[in-house]
Formats: structure tokens, sequence, C-alpha cells
């Protein structure tokens, strides 16, 4: 998300709202799943 927003900065909250929106959009089932998949991985680093 961050690395959309810095290519496509956003000069008022409604541009950024709309933004935000439509990178949320984009997440599928998938790319979450796998998130959640790597969780147990990404903890102990922490």
């Amino acid at each position: 998300m961050k690395k959309v927003l810095r290519q496509h900065p956003a000069r008022t909250i409604a541009k950024l709202r709309q933004k935000l929106q439509e990178i949320w959009d984009c997440f599928t089932a998938n790319f979450c799943q796998n998130l959640v998949n790597t969780m147990p991985q990404r903890i102990p680093a922490v």
C-alpha cells in the first residue's frame, strides 16, 4: 500500500481516501491468505 501511495501521492484527504479504497479493493482473498500463512515466520522475526 505504502509503495503505491508513494508512486501516486494524493494532495487532498478525499483523494487519499479514494486511492486507499482503490488499493484495498485490489486485495484478493489469495493475497490475504498468503499474509496469514506467513505470520508464523514474521512473529519470531519481530
